[in-house]
């Protein structure tokens, strides 16, 4: 793959509240991971990226409920539908990445609260944080680096006129 697997997500800074303090990624809905080994980040495809997303205006949504995959918590979008427009752009252009490596067969935007079976007795202060109202701004390409943690290495504006922040050139 090129080195370990990159991701493309939405942050949601709005919703820090949220999310559990172990987490390694900001908040964030997921647009496809894994994506590219991490060693095939470069401008080229930066600039593929622009080009899927230049299509898509940002966006206001609201975190609005809670709901569960089996170990997981998560808060659920509305609008879902551009997260999934979105998620379905970026898997067209490169079908060899499909959304969580194809493991399921439909797109469910979702915010991660927590990654362990959290008890329902403790889902109530979670919902009581709800609703969070956002805006989906940008998406960011991040790849793994050492110690567990993750590195901007793009950030491509949605419906901005300015080309996308490229992070894969660092200075000398």
């Amino acid at each position: 793959m090129h080195g370990p697997a990159s991701a493309l997500l939405i942050p949601v800074p709005e919703a820090a509240q949220l999310v559990s303090g172990d987490s390694v990624l900001p908040p964030h809905v997921t647009v496809l991971h894994p994506f590219v080994g991490a060693r095939r980040i470069d401008g080229s495809l930066v600039r593929a990226l622009e080009e899927v997303l230049r299509e898509f205006p940002a966006f206001d949504f609201t975190l609005t409920r809670l709901d569960r995959f089996p170990g997981v918590l998560y808060a659920a979008p509305e609008p879902a539908e551009p997260f999934i427009a979105i998620t379905e752009a970026c898997a067209r252009r490169w079908p060899e990445h499909p959304p969580y490596g194809g493991a399921f067969e439909s797109i469910v935007p979702h915010l991660t609260i927590a990654e362990t079976d959290v008890p329902e007795s403790e889902t109530p202060s979670y919902a009581a944080r709800l609703p969070v109202v956002a805006r989906a701004r940008e998406v960011v390409l991040l790849a793994p680096g050492r110690g567990g943690t993750w590195s901007k290495r793009a950030a491509i504006p949605l419906s901005a006129p300015d080309r996308p922040r490229d992070l894969t050139t660092r200075p000398a």
